[in-house]
This record gives structure tokens, C-alpha cells and sequence, in this order.
């Protein structure tokens, strides 16, 4: 599996560590650490929680799902 680097791009955007962003979305460091790394797979539940945390519209959720980092570097 590769890297979900757009989950990356957000996190830097918000200038959250690794343990901050698994502390907002209610999870492990380690268990978000393994999806940002493309270890695992984020769920449907994951994926929604990102959604809702960080306000992302849903025609953009599919690209972060896909690693899609184009759509987070616009400034």
C-alpha cells in the first residue's frame, strides 16, 4: 500500500503532529500513523471523521481518500 500523502499535507496544513491529528479524529497515534503511512486502510468511519473534523467538502473527500495532494497545496 502507498503513503496517503494528502492525510500528510493536511496534518502539516494545520500544524498538527501525528498524535494531535489521532487526538482529534479519536484514535491511537499509532493507528493514524499506520493509515498516513499506508500500512492500513482508513474505514468509511475514518474517512467521515476527517470529513467532519476538518470541514472538507464531500467532492473533495474522494481525492483525499485517493492521496490526492494537489487539491490540499493550493494555497
Amino acid at each position: 500500500m502507498q503513503e496517503n500523502r494528502s492525510l500528510t499535507v493536511l496534518r502539516a496544513k494545520h500544524g498538527l503532529t501525528k498524535e494531535e491529528m489521532a487526538a482529534k479524529l479519536g484514535m491511537s497515534r499509532q493507528a493514524y500513523s499506520s493509515i498516513e503511512n499506508g500500512k492500513i486502510r482508513g474505514n468509511i468511519k475514518f474517512w467521515g471523521k476527517v470529513q467532519k473534523v476538518f470541514n472538507i467538502p464531500s467532492e473533495e473527500m474522494w481525492d483525499l481518500v485517493n492521496g490526492d495532494i494537489e487539491v490540499y497545496t493550493k494555497v
